[in-house]
C-alpha cells in the first residue's frame, strides 16, 4: 500500500466518477472541481487541495478528500483551542490537514472512498508515517456518521458536537406540523409568519433548470451582503454563484426568493439529495424582522413536506432554530495530533466536552422541546 496526495480533484476524475458518492449532494466530483476552478479553495483561501490517494501495486484503490489547511476559517468545527494548545508549547499548528467539505457543515456517511476493500489497520499505520514525514501537526476529519467514527476511534480522538436539523414525521400539510407544536411556539411561528405576509411579501421556489443567471446574481449579491453584515470572510467567489448554473449541481439546487411589490428582496439556496433538503445560504438586502426565519425555515420545511422529504438540514448552530421545529443532534469528528506532549491533555479535554455536549443536549431535549408530549 503507497499513501500519497494530488494537489487538484482533476488527477483522479474517473476515480471520483465512480466510487466518490455520499448521502448528500456536496461529495461529489462537480462540487470540488467547482470550488477549485473559481478560486473558493486554494493558497490564498488557506484551503490547499492535498487529496489522499491510496494505491495498491500503483493502481489507485482509494480517496480521502483532504485539504492543507493554513486557517481554520469555514470549518465549524472550532479548534481554536488546540491551536493555542501548541503555541503555548512552541509549536506550530500550521499547517494542518483536513478532511471535510469546505465551508459546508454537513455529515457524511464516509471519508474514506474506495474501488477494493481497505486494511484500515495498514492504511492507518502508513498514513501516520506519511503525516509525520510531512511534518504535518495534525490530522482532522470533520462532520462524518457516528458509526464511522466509532470506528475510528482506534485511530483518533472522537469529538461531538450539536446541530440542530427538522424532521418530517409524516406531516400533510404545514398546518398539521404545527398542530404537533406546543401552544406558545405554534403562535410565535404563526405572528412571524403573519408579519410577512401583512407586508405583502411574496415567495417563488425555483429548482434546478428554472433557476437563470439573474436568480444566481441576487444570491450572490444576498449571500455577499451577509458576510459583509457579520463582518465575515467571503468563502465563496462570484465565479462559483455564476458558473453553477453550468455544474451538475444545478439539477439539485432549490432558490426560494422573496419579492416586495415585485421587487427582489432576499433569497435562500438549498441542495436535495434522496430525501434530505439542506439549507446554505441565504441574505436580504433590506432589513425585514421574521424575514431570515421565513427563507431559512418556514419555506424549506413547507417544500420538504410538500414533496415529502425527510430531513432538513439548516446549518451549524443556532438554538433558536428549537423554537421552529428543528430538534437538537449530535454531530461526530475525528481528531489526530502529532504531538506527544499535549496527548493527554487534549484527552481529557475532549472527554470533559463531550459531557457537556450530551448534558446540553439532554437539558435542550428536556426543557425546550417545540412539541406535544402526546
Amino acid at each position: 500500500m503507497q499513501i500519497n496526495t494530488v494537489d487538484s480533484i482533476n488527477q483522479v476524475k474517473r476515480f471520483c466518477s465512480e466510487n466518490f458518492k455520499d448521502i448528500n449532494p456536496f461529495i461529489s466530483y462537480e462540487f470540488f472541481e467547482l470550488l477549485e476552478k473559481t478560486n473558493c479553495t486554494g493558497n490564498s483561501k488557506g484551503w490547499i487541495p492535498e487529496h489522499i490517494i491510496i494505491k495498491d501495486d500503483n493502481k489507485l484503490i482509494g480517496l480521502i478528500p483532504n485539504f492543507r489547511k493554513l486557517n481554520s476559517y469555514g470549518e465549524f468545527v472550532f479548534d481554536q483551542i488546540f491551536e493555542n494548545a501548541y503555541y503555548q508549547i512552541g509549536k506550530d499548528y500550521f499547517p494542518k490537514f483536513l478532511s471535510a467539505i469546505p465551508f459546508t457543515p454537513v455529515t457524511r456517511n464516509n471519508f474514506l472512498y474506495y474501488s477494493h476493500k481497505i486494511n484500515n489497520d495498514e492504511l492507518f499505520s502508513k498514513l501516520k508515517v506519511f503525516l509525520q514525514k510531512n511534518q504535518i501537526s495534525s490530522f482532522h476529519i470533520n462532520f462524518i456518521d457516528e458509526a464511522i467514527s466509532t470506528k475510528l476511534k482506534k485511530y483518533f480522538h472522537q469529538r461531538v458536537g450539536i446541530q440542530y436539523h427538522w424532521k418530517n414525521n409524516k406531516y400533510k400539510s404545514f398546518d398539521h406540523f404545527l398542530s404537533h407544536l406546543k401552544s406558545r411556539k405554534k403562535k410565535n411561528i404563526l405572528k412571524e409568519r403573519n408579519f410577512i405576509e401583512n407586508k405583502n411579501i411574496n415567495f417563488t421556489i425555483k429548482v434546478g433548470k428554472d433557476i437563470s443567471e439573474v436568480d444566481l446574481l441576487n444570491l450572490y449579491r444576498c449571500y455577499s451582503h451577509t458576510i459583509r453584515k457579520k463582518w465575515s470572510k467571503e468563502y465563496l467567489t462570484k465565479e462559483f454563484f455564476m458558473q453553477l448554473l453550468n455544474s451538475n449541481l444545478i439539477e439539485d439546487t432549490i432558490l426560494i426568493s422573496a419579492n416586495l411589490e415585485g421587487e427582489f428582496i432576499g433569497c435562500s439556496v438549498h441542495f436535495k439529495k434522496n430525501k434530505n433538503l439542506y439549507g446554505r445560504y441565504w441574505g436580504a438586502l433590506y432589513e425585514i424582522p421574521n424575514l431570515h426565519f421565513e427563507l431559512c425555515y418556514y419555506q424549506a420545511i413547507e417544500y420538504a413536506i410538500m414533496n415529502k422529504l425527510e430531513l432538513v438540514e439548516a446549518g451549524a448552530q443556532g438554538e433558536h432554530k428549537l423554537s421552529r421545529g428543528y430538534l437538537p443532534v449530535k454531530t461526530f469528528s475525528c481528531h489526530w495530533f502529532n504531538n506527544h506532549v499535549l496527548e493527554k491533555p487534549i484527552c481529557d479535554f475532549l472527554m470533559q466536552e463531550e459531557q457537556k455536549v450530551l448534558n446540553t443536549l439532554n437539558y435542550l431535549e428536556k426543557k425546550f422541546s417545540p412539541f406535544n408530549d402526546k
